[in-house]
């Protein structure tokens, strides 16, 4: 396969493969929720949640995570017929193998909600969502800057941001309670 199109594949396998975890995390987060409603709304929300979480798995986020895999491997292979692998490759592909990881545990999470078995709540579904923000984070500041460093600043940066974030929400959070 020509490099160029194994590249244009890789992106968009990336693009649609973030965009079915984060979006799959969300319908977690719903249905944990749901879980907190009166019966007769938990028996509507709670099957539709997961036959949406069901067809995003099989129809996008899977196929996406397979194309993505298939793009990068045409490109590797590529590389290594021109002896031209580069060393921050290796960093790729072990942020690669974390991410097949989160992918699979939002898989046994999505599993185990539609057998009645998450004990999961929604607050920490929102805290393990950031968990594919930074690996989206990390593996593209590495591909766009090809450095190590790239990584540490952008995660860091990320992490920074998000513990800004949380202790806002939490001091607007004690602001309204006190009114």
């Amino acid at each position: 396969m020509d490099y160029t199109l194994s590249k244009a594949l890789h992106i968009v396998g990336f693009i649609s493969w973030f965009a079915g975890l984060f979006y799959i995390v969300r319908l977690f987060v719903y249905h944990a929720e749901a879980g907190q409603r009166p019966e007769h709304e938990r028996e509507i929300l709670q099957p539709q949640l997961e036959l949406m979480a069901r067809r995003l798995w099989q129809i996008i986020t899977v196929p996406a995570m397979i194309l993505t895999l298939l793009g990068g491997i045409s490109m590797v292979v590529h590389l290594a017929r021109l002896g031209a692998i580069p060393g921050w490759l290796h960093i790729k592909f072990a942020l690669l193998a974390g991410l097949i990881g989160y992918t699979l545990w939002c898989g046994a999470i999505r599993r185990r909600q539609a057998d009645k078995r998450s004990t999961w709540t929604s607050a920490r579904l929102r805290m393990f969502n950031e968990i594919g923000t930074m690996f989206m984070v990390a593996i593209v500041f590495l591909a766009v800057f090809k450095s190590a460093m790239s990584i540490a600043w952008g995660v860091g940066g990320l992490v920074v941001l998000g513990v800004s974030l949380m202790l806002g929400i939490r001091a607007y959070k004690k602001l309204r309670e006190r009114q």
